[in-house]
């Protein structure tokens, strides 16, 4: 058998996505598991989308996830015009391809024109009169060139479906190679650079299974081998059935800044302001669906309104990273998303994955994204995870999280705040719980509703608590756990009150909110003056 060679073919327009970081890792694992090569290709003959900091953050988003192509050098399509060029000259030469002139106006009215009579738009090779292109000239169109398709039946074995795909002759159309702006098209490119990297198997998602028979149609034309083809399911979202979409984000924003309108009586002005956006910007986003905020101005628009990164679903796989999850389990859970190693085997290490994938047991059914099933995966991973990893693991989460006053800590502090929050589902929980050690005392904020309902309510009952609680930790002589709770139990047993309505008044008076880590840790964590200092300065601003 020849040696067996996949890729990976993103188009740089941002951070990777959760469906093709799937489809890089099935491609990485078929190659591993075969001792074959796993190759990486930057598609960036789209001019106005594709940047250098685009395939930066991509090549990122892949290291992160530990899936490295093997070789040296990456193929940009950018960089290879000649060679493109010199093919199509080759295949319009041979009367296989040939320029068209049609504007998108003209295709648009000829679609309509299809519908219209209830039939399928073909774009077969039209003939042009001399007046004809000497008026496209003068106009000064630039032609397109288009690829001349047999009609016949084309036909394929995927071995991802598992069935035979077919495609009839009254299908084919001709279709376009190279752009107007000189770039080739996804279908030439494509069919090009497999072929000269000596790809054998693609692996790709369901959106390309009709692209396979003008792929096809390519190969015979150029005199090329046909790789072996596996078409990916489709990877819901759970909430509403649909493809999982960058839209999802968005959505989420949305559907909370609607809320917060309603609730709050705030109008669309009010969120413009506080947000510092221009109110026709947020109106027409609040009334499109198909309009997006960008990465920068969802930030914004979040702080307004309450939301977390953590509240938003990842979609992109920095998107993951950020809110610290372990690469480890992310490829797990990516590798279950149409795939089984058979033996409800499910939590596996990528040794294990590179053993047992295999492309008879990708499954056909589209999964359904469950993050719920990811919150476990990970919440088991980091509870079995040594020190080492952890830290590690929490230092990667930091590099992506510049803003987190845990960038302060020592590799020693992480450990202890680590080992203070065991029980985490991802990183972002010991950051929210945690952070609040690192910020200065005097710009502690407290919560206004925790103030009310821990220390307030009920006749100022855990405001008095809080005064007595701290009169006896400055007298306690050894600052440490067992004896901070010793005295807090007892404390709890001589005045008749559970520990909650003790621990909670002081972890709203050291954290300004009701979430911390285990409160006698925590106490211990920030020592006696600043524990006393905050307890102060939270008593006197009630």
């Amino acid at each position: 058998m020849p040696t067996v060679v996949t890729r990976f073919a993103p188009s740089p327009t941002g951070y990777l996505h959760v469906g093709g970081a799937r489809t890089a890792l099935f491609n990485w694992l078929l190659a591993r598991n075969t001792g074959g090569r796993f190759l990486l290709r930057i598609e960036d003959t789209d001019l106005a989308r594709s940047t250098d900091d685009a395939t930066r953050q991509l090549l990122e988003d892949l290291a992160w996830l530990g899936l490295k192509w093997d070789n040296q050098e990456l193929v940009y399509q950018s960089k290879r015009l000649d060679i493109y060029n010199k093919l199509i000259d080759g295949l319009i030469e041979k009367n296989l391809a040939y320029q068209a002139w049609e504007t998108n106006v003209e295709l648009d009215a000829m679609r309509a024109q299809a519908q219209k009579a209830k039939r399928p738009f073909i774009y077969r090779r039209r003939q042009y009169s001399d007046d004809e292109l000497k008026r496209f000239k003068d106009e000064g169109r630039a032609p397109i060139i288009r690829f001349q398709m047999p009609v016949k039946e084309f036909r394929f074995h995927d071995v991802g479906l598992d069935k035979e795909c077919v495609q009839g002759g009254f299908e084919s159309q001709d279709f376009v190679i190279r752009k107007t702006d000189g770039m080739p098209t996804y279908h030439f490119g494509v069919v090009v650079d497999d072929a000269e990297m000596g790809v054998t198997h693609v692996l790709r998602g369901l959106e390309h299974l009709k692209n396979t028979f003008n792929h096809i149609s390519l190969q015979e034309a150029l005199g090329y081998e046909r790789p072996i083809y596996a078409h990916l399911s489709v990877m819901l979202n759970p909430e509403n059935g649909d493809k999982l979409s960058k839209r999802d984000r968005d959505r989420r924003i949305r559907k909370r800044v609607q809320e917060w309108m309603r609730s709050t009586k705030k109008t669309v002005a009010d969120v413009s302001a506080a947000c510092g956006l221009a109110s026709e910007r947020i109106q027409e986003w609040i009334d499109t669906d198909t309009i997006q905020l960008d990465l920068t101005e969802q930030p914004k628009v979040m702080s307004v309104v309450g939301l977390k990164e953590t509240d938003l679903p990842e979609i992109m796989i920095h998107d993951f990273r950020k809110n610290g999850y372990a690469p480890e389990v992310l490829n797990n859970f990516l590798a279950l998303q149409g795939w089984s190693p058979g033996h409800d085997l499910e939590q596996m290490t990528i040794e294990q994955m590179v053993e047992k994938f295999s492309l008879t047991r990708i499954i056909s059914a589209n999964p359904k994204f469950n993050r719920d099933k990811l919150k476990s995966f990970s919440t088991d991973f980091f509870a079995k995870a040594t020190p080492e990893r952890l830290l590690a693991a929490m230092r990667d989460y930091l590099v992506v999280n510049p803003s987190s006053p845990l960038n302060q800590a020592t590799d020693a502090q992480l450990s202890q705040l680590l080992a203070m929050n065991a029980g985490f589902h991802v990183l972002a929980e010991v950051d929210e719980k945690s952070r609040f050690f690192f910020t200065p005392d005097a710009e502690i904020a407290y919560d206004p509703a925790a103030v009310e309902k821990v220390l307030i309510k009920g006749d100022r009952q855990g405001a008095i608590a809080l005064q007595a609680v701290r009169e006896l930790l400055a007298g306690l002589p050894d600052w440490s756990a067992g004896p901070i709770e010793a005295a807090l139990k007892q404390y709890c047993e001589q005045t008749q009150l559970g520990l909650g309505k003790v621990a909670q008044p002081i972890r709203v008076g050291i954290s300004g909110s009701t979430v911390s880590p285990p409160i006698f840790d925590s106490l211990v964590f920030l020592g006696r003056e600043r524990t006393l200092s905050r307890i102060d300065r939270c008593l006197r601003s009630i």
